[in-house]
């Protein structure tokens, strides 16, 4: 019997773009079992066109009131009853087969428990028509790989040879000769983007995704980390593929927004503090070097990014450091002290 799956959208003042998403939905050649959307109010229409395609789609709708996209995550991890719960973004468009090349990795083997796929950047052009950018046209990969591994950031025990993984600096890596080499098969890694992954219900139940983050920067590796930690396999399916499409704001590619760009970095220093409680093999002395080595990357670029960007985002770096080891003094005094209050002065 093939499993039922939930398809989770959160979404927020996407009105202009998530059509594109629900008729994607709409062709898949395999159909889900409803697609849940948590819905934070906005006025931008969304609902009207939601109505729309509810003669086509099993769509149920679920108000979020307050909080960010990690909020959204919970909201729709609790409303859904699928076998298989597949989260997409509000502006990323399913290929046809994505929900059943999902499924494909859950059905050859029980002890898989999350599984991510790929995703291709386009631009919707004036015309209508959906334009793909090549990759190395924005986001080089001799950029993007320059700084990224170092000696002191080994796999965690368990994750070599991953695509993305855990080093034992408590930080997110990939192995660069597997992306310049181009991803053919499924291959083991954690859970990439919120755009395009799916997880087995059985797997997170009784876990959330991360209450501290504010844009949810590495919100979705933190909940591949438990499933691991539960004995499930994690795995990257190339063919899963979506269309992300491009917009003014895009956290992994552009810092338009300054203050942002110093969040991103800001909660993806955090990451190591997320983890330590939770396994010996961190180590600080790693994490420290990595976070004095991205630093001063960041600065090295300053002629090629513009100095206020790197301004903000080393500081971002510095700023999760410090509010990571506030958080763990509060602890350790029997303090309240709260990372997303923290976080969210930085907006």
């Amino acid at each position: 019997m093939k499993p039922s799956v939930s398809v989770i959208i959160p979404t927020y003042k996407r009105g202009h773009l998530i059509s594109c998403t629900l008729d994607g939905l709409r062709k898949q050649t395999y159909k889900p079992s409803e697609v849940i959307v948590v819905l934070k109010y906005s006025g931008d229409g969304t609902e009207e066109i939601l109505r729309q395609y509810a003669q086509e789609l099993p769509i149920l709708i679920v108000e979020q009131k307050q909080g960010y996209v990690t909020d959204a995550y919970n909201i729709g991890l609790e409303a859904a009853r699928g076998q298989i719960l597949a989260f997409l973004d509000d502006d990323a468009i399913p290929d046809r087969n994505w929900l059943e090349e999902h499924v494909a990795v859950y059905e050859r083997d029980e002890s898989v428990g999350g599984v991510s796929g790929s995703s291709i950047t386009v631009m919707i052009s004036r015309d209508g028509k959906i334009v793909q950018i090549p990759e190395n046209d924005f986001y080089s990969y001799s950029r993007r790989l320059k700084y990224f591994n170092f000696p002191w950031s080994r796999p965690l025990a368990g994750m070599s040879n991953w695509l993305f993984y855990f080093g034992i600096d408590g930080l997110v890596h990939h192995d660069t000769q597997l992306l310049r080499s181009g991803i053919k098969e499924i291959h083991y890694s954690l859970l990439r983007m919120g755009a395009n992954m799916s997880v087995r219900k059985e797997a997170i139940r009784g876990v959330r995704a991360s209450e501290e983050l504010v844009l949810g920067f590495t919100s979705e590796q933190l909940l591949s980390y438990h499933i691991w930690r539960r004995g499930y396999v994690l795995l990257f399916n190339p063919y899963a593929r979506v269309k992300h499409i491009t917009q003014k704001e895009s956290l992994g590619r552009f810092y338009r927004s300054h203050k942002r760009a110093a969040l991103r970095d800001a909660e993806f220093a955090l990451t190591f503090f997320s983890l330590k409680p939770k396994g010996e093999q961190f180590s600080w002395i790693a994490y420290f070097l990595s976070i004095i080595v991205l630093a001063f990357s960041r600065i090295s670029r300053a002629r090629e990014n513009g100095l206020l960007t790197v301004v903000y985002r080393v500081y971002g770096l510095l700023y999760g450091v410090v509010t990571g080891l506030a958080h763990v003094l509060s602890r350790f005094f029997g303090q309240d002290f709260s990372i997303r209050a923290s976080l969210s002065k930085l907006l």
